[in-house]
């Protein structure tokens, strides 16, 4: 090739890079606050601290992430990442409750203007053993609390005239399944689902394969960057639904990941650090 042609080819990639939409910024379990502490996953104070984190008098994140956990030893769900601290006793919706609340406040809510994007990932266990599933019926209590956390987005999203999307996701289809099958007769915010792919088996077996999902409205698919095959890259391509990393700590192959394959969104717990690497 000569050196004109070559020239202008790394031009021309470059421009598309630079053309490439940032991913949404997501806040990871809640919990962006600095310094990055794990043990405020999915508390009410790193919720208050990551919905007031700003970056040039902007909000630094474009949405967030809550969870619910099912509690089976009483039937109880709960705002939780998992249940191995035994006195967690925070209801599902009381983030709900809060955001509705931030909606409320004067000002933008996310940092470029776009939907603000709940996840609302229903957590696959029901105790301390993650080999522990729901019954039918359990499965279906927590669907009927997933609905109750998106009827309080919804109002206060309606209530003040905010953009706002709720994906549901999960690492149970069963669960995704259960949400669609007690759908409220009134739904007017958007929602979606998402699949949630992991630490590969057997490593753990926490992850499903995507075949678990066939025949569920699947439009985001989050992957763990450091898991992400080719097979599996290839595999979320044919579906038809977006590629969205997390992660747990921020490293140059995560970087190198985002360029790579330019995420739909990032779920990280270091928003302001991954908002000021995308604006760099």
């Amino acid at each position: 090739m000569r050196r004109a042609e070559l020239v202008g080819g790394l031009a021309l990639a470059l421009a598309i890079g630079c053309n490439q939409p940032h991913p949404l910024v997501i806040c990871h379990n809640a919990n962006c606050g600095e310094p990055t502490d794990p043990a405020r996953d999915d508390t009410l104070p790193a919720f208050r601290e990551s919905l007031a984190l700003e970056e040039d008098g902007r909000p630094v994140i474009d949405g967030i992430e809550l969870d619910s956990f099912w509690r089976g030893s009483d039937n109880v769900c709960l705002y939780a990442h998992d249940v191995s601290n035994f006195a967690e006793n925070t209801p599902a919706i009381a983030p709900a409750q809060e955001l509705a609340l931030h909606f409320a406040k004067p000002g933008p809510i996310t940092f470029g203007d776009t939907p603000f994007l709940v996840l609302l990932e229903l957590k696959a266990s029901v105790s301390a053993n993650a080999k522990e599933r729901h019954t039918p019926e359990q499965r279906a209590l927590h669907a009927k609390c997933a609905w109750d956390i998106y009827k309080i987005v919804s109002d206060a999203a309606i209530a003040t005239g905010r953009d706002v999307v709720v994906e549901f996701q999960s690492f149970g289809p069963e669960l995704l399944r259960a949400v669609i099958d007690n759908a409220p007769a009134s739904t007017p915010t958007p929602y979606k689902f998402g699949a949630i792919q992991g630490v590969a088996s057997p490593l753990d077996d926490q992850t499903r394969s995507l075949r678990d999902y066939t025949g569920l409205p699947i439009s985001d698919i989050q992957v763990h960057p450091g898991w992400l095959l080719d097979a599996k890259h290839e595999a979320i391509l044919s579906s038809g639904a977006e590629l969205s990393f997390f992660w747990f700590s921020t490293t140059t192959e995560i970087f190198a990941a985002i360029r790579k394959y330019n995420p739909a969104a990032v779920d990280t717990s270091e928003a302001r650090l991954m908002r000021r690497w995308l604006e760099r």
